[in-house]
């Protein structure tokens, strides 16, 4: 039984370092051509946006968010245990189009948060985080 537990963990661990989109998503908008790529190749290549724009100008844009989980690259474990530490990448890449629906241009930002949140890691308290009344 233990070892089909720690088959199970280690099949768990695997999957949660997975990515959605990732590496096919940037290779796949590398190959889109100003003014020949379309929203519908966009879409077929990438799936449905996490949202869309249409701007007052005829022009749209189409969101897309991919999430990375690897380990962090400290490799200290979590505190109080021997598991690694994991962050997370959120990448949100916007796709901008014409208004006949051709490619523009694309551009990426990303943002890398702990995965792990153990007592070391929870952040602090800002000035306005605590509300003090006034009594009366």
């Amino acid at each position: 039984m233990a070892r089909g537990f720690a088959a199970a963990l280690a099949m768990l661990v695997l999957a949660g370092c997975a990515t959605t989109g990732g590496s096919s998503s940037s290779s796949a908008i590398n190959s889109f051509k100003p003014g020949v790529t379309t929203v519908a190749d966009a879409e077929a290549a990438l799936g449905q946006p996490f949202q869309a724009t249409k701007l007052p100008d005829g022009t749209q844009q189409l969101q897309y968010v991919t999430k990375v989980n690897s380990l962090a690259q400290d490799s200290t474990p979590t505190t109080g245990s021997s598991i690694p530490k994991h962050q997370q990448t959120t990448v949100s890449t916007m796709l901008s189009f014409d208004q006949n629906g051709h490619f523009i241009r694309a551009w990426s930002n990303s943002k890398t948060n702990s995965a792990n949140n153990g007592p070391t890691d929870l952040g602090h308290l800002n000035q306005g985080d605590i509300n003090r009344g006034t009594g009366g």
